[in-house]
């Protein structure tokens, strides 16, 4: 299917949307980019072959396209994907989905009621290795799952923070180190194990930075399916470490640290085409454990192949609204629980 996109934002999730789009035979293509910043959208289109150069996203999805990538702060998520969906425009954001629950549920109304696709950017969902993993998980491999650990200890400076006005504010983030770092490996866990019943959560900002959203958080989850898990999320560590996803079950563990495959511990050992992904070492996708960058497309590209397929097919994506939804609602649930001082029930 041939999808003309247009793209807000010209950040990092757009360069990322962008390579994603380019150079692909047939199929998708980017058409139309946006940012407030005339002198920075056209030096964008310029760099990726577009044409159509906006400053008002509201001209940007009155332009002739069919599907919108949001890459803009997580804040303005809805209301950008309502107005697109009411045109007939079918919507991937970036993550998180949106800041809350409820502005989640809007978004996947709207776009329910118009009969357009949604869908929500987790893209490591795409990754071999984490597939694997939740095929263990899925198939019984490690028996009844009873505790999984979810952990992004990461650091981030001051300037990375002042770097953007939307950064580290609770209106237009949405969140700290939780829905902007560690956001990826918990979905992977929620992916893996299922919906979560209940959650009880602590959060705090370090003297490290000046900033209204938490740097660090610990939480503490149990699944509809019984097992129980911890999830820890800093921006503040200043030995940061590549983060790791491990899920312990009655017959065996599996677990990842990065994007590396380094539990296999079930019956029977790991298959040939399990090794080849184990201990492969780590892989370059130009992120750091200290500061900002992802560069590589590979994974969005998965994605968009998915999304764009499932337009065409008119099915769900795998990251639909609904999943990008459960992702949000546990980590609002998590900053409910530590402002209430008791356990919370995802919305």
């Amino acid at each position: 299917m041939s999808l003309r996109f247009g793209l807000i934002g010209t950040g990092g999730g757009g360069h990322l949307f962008a390579g994603a789009l380019t150079g692909r035979p047939g199929g998708a293509r980017l058409a139309a980019v946006c940012s407030r910043n005339r002198e920075k959208a056209a030096g964008f289109a310029s760099r990726y072959g577009v044409t159509e150069v906006f400053t008002d996203w509201r001209a940007l999805i009155r332009a002739d396209i069919d599907a919108l990538c949001v890459a803009s702060p997580t804040g303005d998520h809805a209301r950008m994907t309502i107005e697109a969906a009411a045109r007939g425009l079918h919507v991937l954001t970036e993550k998180p989905m949106a800041n809350t629950a409820a502005d989640a549920d809007r978004m996947i109304e709207a776009c329910d009621r118009a009969g357009v696709t949604l869908g929500c950017i987790y893209m490591y969902r795409f990754m071999d290795t984490a597939i694997r993993m939740k095929e263990a998980v899925s198939d019984g491999l490690i028996g009844r799952p009873l505790l999984a650990e979810c952990i992004g200890l990461f650091y981030r400076d001051q300037p990375y923070y002042d770097s953007g006005e939307w950064r580290g504010r609770w209106e237009t983030e949405g969140g700290g180190s939780l829905v902007t770092q560690t956001s990826h490996t918990l979905d992977l866990m929620l992916w893996m194990l299922g919906d979560v019943e209940a959650v009880a959560g602590f959060y705090d900002t370090s003297p490290l930075h000046r900033i209204e959203v938490e740097d660090h958080a610990v939480g503490i989850l149990r699944f509809v399916n019984g097992t129980l898990a911890t999830v820890v999320s800093t921006t503040a560590a200043v030995d940061p470490q590549p983060r790791i996803l491990t899920i312990r079950g009655t017959e065996g563990t599996v677990g990842m640290v990065g994007d590396d495959l380094t539990r296999w511990d079930v019956p029977g050992g790991p298959s040939s085409d399990i090794e080849k992904l184990m201990n492969t070492g780590p892989v370059d996708r130009g992120d750091t454990l200290s500061a900002a960058g992802y560069a590589d497309t590979t994974l969005h590209y998965r994605q968009m192949e998915d999304f764009t397929a499932a337009a065409a097919e008119g099915r769900s994506p795998l990251v639909d609204g609904r999943e990008g939804r459960r992702t949000t609602a546990v980590m609002e649930a998590l900053y409910e629980s530590a402002r209430r001082g008791r356990m919370i029930r995802p919305a």
